[in-house]
This record gives structure tokens, sequence and C-alpha cells, in this order.
């Protein structure tokens, strides 16, 4: 039964994650998880995208974060495919932002697909934390259309 509330737990923050471009990781009984959103400044043309990704620990205090593009559209591919804090704009015990760069060569729409890892602290300790999160990329008169 616990192994079927774990799946369940998992499918939901999957879904929630598609829909909402937010997802948050399975916690513990130490009471540590992980919030992750990502926003993507829509392009009227090829150019850099610039997007942001929202690093909140869900109880606890953030102590180190990163993110890693698991998919980016084909015609706007990340610049790097790991940013951790030096890239912050933002890096505290209540969470980090994370700047994330995308080199658009085409118009178009599609999603970005990341993951965030950190390490978050509670009254238990410390625990690696990870989440996935999507988001929406839009460049071009395309893109500007369908918002």
């Amino acid at each position: 039964m616990g192994r079927w509330r774990g799946t369940r737990l998992f499918l939901t923050a999957a879904a929630f994650a598609l829909t909402a471009g937010v997802a948050r990781a399975d916690g513990d009984a130490r009471g540590v998880s992980l919030v992750v959103e990502i926003k993507c400044d829509p392009l009227p043309g090829p150019g850099k995208v610039q997007c942001l990704v929202g690093v909140r620990p869900g109880g606890g205090a953030l102590r180190w974060s990163d993110a890693i593009v698991l998919s980016a559209p084909p015609f706007a591919l990340p610049l790097r495919t790991r940013v951790a804090v030096g890239d912050a704009k933002r890096n505290d015990t209540e969470g980090a932002d994370l700047s994330l760069a995308l080199a658009a060569t085409a118009d178009g729409v599609g999603e970005l697909k990341v993951l965030a890892r950190a390490v978050v602290c509670g009254e238990g300790g410390c625990r690696p934390v990870k989440a996935e999160g999507v988001a929406r990329v839009a460049v071009g008169a395309s893109g500007s259309a369908t918002r």
C-alpha cells in the first residue's frame, strides 16, 4: 500500500508540473521537499530566450541547488545544459532563482523541461531532493499568437 501511495504522489506531481509549470517533489517524514517553477520570456523573433528557474524548499532551508536541462525545443537550444548558484539571481535559505538562456534560431513554440536538484535541511537533518519543471518557450509570431 505504501508503494502505491508513493506512485500516486509522483503521478500527481508530474501531472501538476505538465499543466502549471510548477512541480513539487515527494517529501518525507522530515518535512523536506522541493518546489520548482520555470518562466521563459517570449521573443518576437530569433535571439536569446531568458528563462528563470525558481527553486524553493517545501519546508526546511535550501543549502545547495542546481538545474539541468532535460529537453528543449529544437529551435531554442540551451547555451548551457546545467546552471548552478554561480548563475543565480537570488540564492538564500528560502530559495534560489537560477538564470537559464536558450539560443533561438527560428520561430516556434515548444517545451523546456528542467530537473532541479537541491539539498534541503529540516528538523531531522539534510537530504537531497529533486523535482522536474516544464515551461513554454515561444519565439516569433507563432508564439505570440497562441499566448
